[in-house]
């Protein structure tokens, strides 16, 4: 009996055990994943900031972040819509208020739609200073080529000091119909004088190849001459051997000839003295 009250005082303190370590583990396991849950709404939260290029402006524009706006301007063949701001402007965040509350920012974006949008604050300006034209006041909005290069559009009219101040949403759309009319213009002539350019460069090429084809055509009749004189005097040379040789050969033979004639004249002249030899003794005898 008091063996089985041990057991089962053992059996209960055991699982008494198990249950506050798995009870634990559960609890532990609860507090990881809501840590991980608050990381992943970290993580998000950073996300949304780093992908939200608005920076406080209109957020259902389609911004383009500045490091990319040349090449998609080129993609996209548009003009630029450069906007340079500060958060600790106050002018700046007026502008941000006038562009949330603006009745006319419908049209604004609406527009957006023609060019590639960019908004620029803090570190984020660029150091050129083609892009603070008249200074380096803040906000500012210039409207720039598909190179990246300034526009003469601007707000000069109402501020002759800060020209490309735009406070009100109505002067901006007003400056941005302008600027797309400017940028029409301007890529019009270019593509004219890229048309011109490719024509007198293909002029150029033309040019170029028919001199290159003369030269050749020369080179080659210069060098058919040349071969066929070289063949001509090879011919002649080889004529003037054969014709030196026929006449060693003449010369030879006449030589020939002549010696042999000599032999037949000495052995004539030798029988002639031994016959008349002969025929002196005989008269002797």
């Amino acid at each position: 009996m008091r063996n089985l009250l041990l057991l089962t005082i053992t059996f209960l303190l055991i699982t008494s055990t198990f249950a506050k370590k798995e009870k634990k583990e559960k609890e532990e396991k609860k507090v990881k994943e809501e840590e991980k849950k608050e990381e992943k709404k970290e993580e998000a939260k950073e996300e949304k900031k780093e992908k939200d290029l608005s920076n406080g402006f209109a957020g259902d524009i389609d911004w383009v972040q500045w490091e990319n706006a040349v090449e998609v301007a080129k993609e996209q063949n548009k003009p630029i819509f450069f906007l340079i701001h500060k958060t600790w402007c106050g002018a700046c965040s007026s502008l941000k208020r006038e562009f949330k509350s603006s009745q006319n920012t419908k049209d604004l974006v609406e527009l957006s739609k023609k060019f590639v949008m960019v908004n620029v604050e803090d570190d984020g300006e660029p150091e050129d200073d083609k892009y603070a034209p008249d200074g380096g006041y803040i906000p500012r909005i210039l409207f720039l080529d598909s190179n990246g290069s300034p526009l003469s559009t601007n707000n000069e009219k109402r501020y002759k000091n800060n020209k490309y101040f735009y406070p009100l949403v109505p002067q901006i759309i007003d400056a941005m119909a302008r600027a797309q009319k400017e940028w029409t213009e301007v890529s019009g002539k270019n593509t004219e004088s890229s048309s011109v350019k490719k024509d007198e460069k293909k002029k150029e090429e033309k040019k170029e190849k028919k001199e290159k084809e003369e030269k050749k055509e020369k080179k080659e009749v210069k060098e058919e001459k040349k071969e066929k004189k070289e063949k001509e005097e090879k011919k002649e040379k080889k004529e003037k051997k054969e014709e030196k040789k026929s006449k060693d050969e003449k010369k030879d033979k006449k030589k020939d000839d002549k010696e042999k004639k000599e032999k037949k004249e000495d052995k004539k002249e030798e029988k002639k003295g031994k016959d008349s030899k002969k025929k002196s003794k005989k008269d002797e005898l």
